[in-house]
């Protein structure tokens, strides 16, 4: 039988990059989808993205919040 491999260590640094960089596309996404819906003349589109990002960006600021502790 095989000896079971050592298990990897997650740098945590790392895994923040991965969440900041995941952050940052949705965003992006976000914000095509307002722009969209500000030129396709669909305030309720381009309302619903931009709260959502707002929604985001406040939760991004309650996790960093919560990592300065």
């Amino acid at each position: 039988m095989a000896e079971p491999r050592p298990r990897a260590r997650v740098d945590p640094a790392a895994a923040v990059g991965v969440y900041v960089l995941v952050l940052v596309v949705l965003q992006i996404f976000l914000l095509t989808v307002a722009l969209d819906g500000f030129h396709g003349y669909d305030p309720g589109l381009a309302w619903a993205a931009a709260g959502v990002s707002v929604l985001l960006a406040a939760s991004v600021a309650v996790v960093e919040r919560l990592l300065r502790r």
